[in-house]
Order: structure tokens, then C-alpha cells, then sequence
């Protein structure tokens, strides 16, 4: 039998980020594997492939908030008409295929959750860092939670992270990304 499968969202002060909960009815997922666990940063959780291409995926993280302290992963087999997540020895939650696709949409596209500054990540995270990558850059991450009315950007330069700061207003997502597109305009990663 396919049961409907919904997401909540909450902050997690522990780990200055959310959490993504799945639910099956009243039962939350993640509590049915193993108790104490933190579920994944949305944008972790849905930059998964395997969620809508099957294979093992991280559903929760150590509840200090970092994933290689403890994780749990579920796999997901993506069938025809159906998809089933293994999780481990407990018994496998089928969903009608269809149905999941639309949820797992609709979670993804929710931004109810957000702070003004996890919308501001957000909107960064999607500019074009390509000027970097001509200079050796790789883009990771944005953060709005590093230091206060300052974007932090994540680079990789030769296997070593390169954090750069661009100060924001702290109250306007538009206002970061027009601070950003300026200094991607500019081209100096210094």
C-alpha cells in the first residue's frame, strides 16, 4: 500500500540552519529509524539526486548538526509506478511515484521556512560565479549566518577552502544580491 508522503520545516538553533522532516502520516521518518537525529539543511536535502533518481541519500544528521559526527541514509528505488525507501531493517514505506515526485516539488519550491537571510543565500547561491572558475574558483556555498550584514562565499582554490566576505544591509535579500552582483562584476577575488 502507497501511503502520502509530506515534509516539515523547522530552525535549528544548535546548528545555526533548518531542518527537512518527512512525514507519513502522523509518523516522522526520521524518529522511526532512530531517535536524536537533526533532518538534513533543506538545500542539502534536496541537492540529493538520488531522491528522484533512486540510490542511498542522507535523511538526517547528528543533532550537533554535522553530518560526518552520525548520519542516516535511507535508498531510495525508483520503480515505474512506484518508489520504496529502504530504511535499513525497518519496513519500506512505498509511495505511489507520481504523488512523490509532486511532493518532493512542492517541498523543494516551499520557502515558507526561510529567514531573511536563507532567502538571501538562496538568491546568491544562483548567480554566476563563472568569473571565479577562470581564476581557478570554484563556487560552494553562500551564507548570510557567518557574520552579521556580511555574505560569506565559499571557494575551492587548489583543494583549499577560500572564504570571501561582501557586506549587506542584513534586512534586503535584493540588497545581497545586488552587493554580490557588483563584486562579481568587479572580477577581483581578493
Amino acid at each position: 500500500m502507497t501511503q502520502p508522503l509530506l515534509f516539515t520545516f523547522a530552525e535549528s538553533r544548535d546548528s545555526n540552519d533548518h531542518e527537512i522532516r518527512p512525514q507519513v502520516g502522523s509518523v516522522d521518518v526520521i524518529d522511526s529509524i532512530e531517535t536524536g537525529f537533526l533532518g538534513m539543511d533543506p538545500p542539502a536535502f534536496f541537492a540529493q539526486a538520488a531522491l528522484t533518481e533512486g540510490g542511498p541519500f542522507l535523511i538526517a544528521r547528528c543533532s550537533c548538526g554535522e553530518v560526518g559526527c552520525g548520519a542516516l541514509s535511507v535508498t531510495a528505488e525508483m520503480g515505474e509506478d512506484e518508489v520504496v525507501w529502504r530504511l535499513g531493517a525497518g519496513a519500506p514505506l512505498r509511495f505511489d511515484r507520481a504523488a512523490y515526485l509532486e511532493s518532493l516539488q512542492a517541498a523543494r519550491e516551499d520557502t515558507s521556512w526561510e529567514t531573511v537571510e536563507r532567502t538571501a543565500e538562496r538568491l546568491v547561491t544562483q548567480l554566476d560565479f563563472s568569473f571565479a572558475q577562470k581564476k581557478g574558483y570554484g563556487f560552494h556555498w553562500a551564507s548570510a549566518r557567518v557574520k552579521p550584514k556580511a555574505m560569506a562565499l565559499s571557494f575551492d582554490k587548489d583543494g583549499h577552502q577560500a572564504l570571501f566576505y561582501v557586506r549587506w544591509d542584513g534586512r534586503t535579500p535584493s540588497d545581497a544580491v545586488a552587493r554580490v552582483s557588483q563584486w562579481i562584476a568587479e572580477g577581483v577575488l581578493r
